[in-house]
């Protein structure tokens, strides 16, 4: 073997060895090899329910990678719930007030760990081995149970519309119930008839009405004109109706009228006016030798 083919071996040998390099570089970056050297610190969240979250589930924080499932959910002893343990970088500093949520990469995606940092600058953070509540996001597993109970009220909807569509057809749309609807537009549009053919008699009727209103109307004018007149003028009634001396010395001749009559004629009201007065004193006379 000379110098030259040595020399090309070992080119060859280094260009194999970078290669190999490379691909254990992608593997510790893309095959999660190199977080066996990282650090952590534990922290545990309750979850009402965290179906579909397994060991080694990914913990994102705004979508980046902040640690990782430590362990499958466990139930809780007193109470509701389970425990799910979760390593997370010790280089990431978690807000005290954060929320923890199961969410999914999709509906049919795998389960994974969100954490919503709150607005504002944070001043306060997690201590290792805390314990947090969290909650879970609607997935496929969810919309399916919703699901399945919206369709069994659905049907329980449909047979009531059913039983009322069958009993509407049974009793309100009847033969007998429709041809007593058919019976009852018939005698409507007669008594319309009718009562068009009574108010086209009832037109003489109001316009004489009209007239007779007319005439009471115009001869109540000319009663109020003649007792205006009356009482305005130089007549004898509009004495009566306003001279009171006149009115009583006409009363007082009925009256006697009435008691003597025309033949004996007196005037006792004059006498009864003339006793009821004060007596006046007698004229003095001169004697005819004085």
């Amino acid at each position: 073997m000379n110098r030259h083919e040595r020399g090309l071996e070992f080119k060859v040998g280094v260009f194999v060895f970078a290669g190999l390099a490379a691909v254990a570089a992608l593997v510790v970056q893309f095959g999660r090899l190199g977080e066996g050297f990282k650090t952590y610190y534990p922290l545990t969240v309750r979850f009402n329910d965290a179906s579909g979250l397994l060991k080694g589930s990914d913990v994102l924080l705004g979508g980046a990678r902040i640690g990782k499932v430590a362990g499958g959910p466990r139930l809780v002893r007193e109470g509701n719930g389970v425990l799910v343990p979760l390593k997370i970088y010790d280089y990431i500093k978690i807000p005290e007030t954060s929320k923890f949520t199961v969410g999914s990469s999709g509906l049919l995606g795998d389960r994974f760990v969100n954490v919503t940092m709150p607005q504002g600058t944070p001043t306060k953070f997690l201590p290792p081995n805390s314990l947090i509540s969290g909650a879970r996001e609607t997935g496929i597993d969810d919309l399916t149970r919703e699901g399945g109970a919206l369709v069994g009220d659905l049907r329980g909807v449909v047979q009531k519309i059913d039983t009322t569509v069958s009993r509407l057809n049974d009793e309100v749309l009847s033969k007998t119930t429709t041809e007593n609807l058919k019976s009852s537009i018939a005698h409507l549009n007669d008594a319309t008839s009718s009562f068009a053919e009574s108010a086209k008699k009832l037109g003489p009727v109001v316009d004489k009405a009209d007239s007779v209103m007319d005439s009471t109307k115009k001869a109540a004018d000319d009663l109020q004109k003649v007792l205006s007149s009356a009482t305005q003028g130089r007549g004898l009634l509009a004495a009566l109706l306003t001279n009171q001396e006149l009115a009583n010395d006409l009363r007082a001749l009925v009256s006697n009228l009435r008691a003597h009559g025309i033949l004996f004629y007196r005037d006792s009201g004059a006498k009864i006016e003339a006793s009821g007065r004060e007596p006046t004193k007698p004229a003095r006379t001169q004697s005819g030798g004085r």
